[in-house]
């Protein structure tokens, strides 16, 4: 199963369709946060089945700050991260993917590319596909998981 993952649209969709069109042929589209309404659009022109938090800019209240999803084998927690304070480090956020026992991470809010792995779990920020913090470096990723459910493989790309 390919998952494609996408943070921070800020409501210009026009990258965030192409990106969708790089991905390939996904079948869940994640979008990390700041606009919830994009993730709804960009689903609804693509075809495509979307999990979608909102962000800190997502003043309407619409959408959950927050998804637990099971993926393959795997726990996958979906958040924005304003709340955690991913700006500063991944403690917050880490601790409560232990509460949740999730194994796999999406977030977004720092608008900056960035993959880790912390204490067995990965931590996986696409970056921004509009609003990069490092200029030209407008960046999504692709979460690709083995039919098996043993295991999965991260691409991230800048278009």
């Amino acid at each position: 199963m390919r998952v494609g993952v996408l943070s921070d649209t800020h409501g210009k969709l026009r990258k965030a369709a192409k990106a969708i069109r790089l991905m390939g042929d996904i079948e869940l589209l994640l979008h990390a946060g700041d606009y919830y309404k994009d993730a709804i659009a960009l689903g609804k022109s693509c075809g495509i089945k979307v999990k979608a938090v909102a962000g800190n800019c997502d003043l309407d209240g619409l959408g959950p700050v927050e998804e637990l999803l099971e993926v393959g084998n795997y726990r996958l927690y979906l958040t924005h991260g304003h709340l955690f304070g991913v700006k500063r480090s991944l403690t917050e956020l880490c601790r409560r993917a232990e509460e949740l026992n999730a194994q796999i991470v999406i977030y977004g809010h720092t608008h900056r590319f960035h993959q880790e792995q912390k204490k067995g779990i990965l931590f996986l920020n696409p970056g921004s596909i509009t609003l990069p913090r490092i200029p030209g470096r407008y960046s999504f990723s692709v979460l690709d998981f083995e039919q098996s459910g043993s295991g999965y493989k991260v691409e991230s790309r800048s278009i």
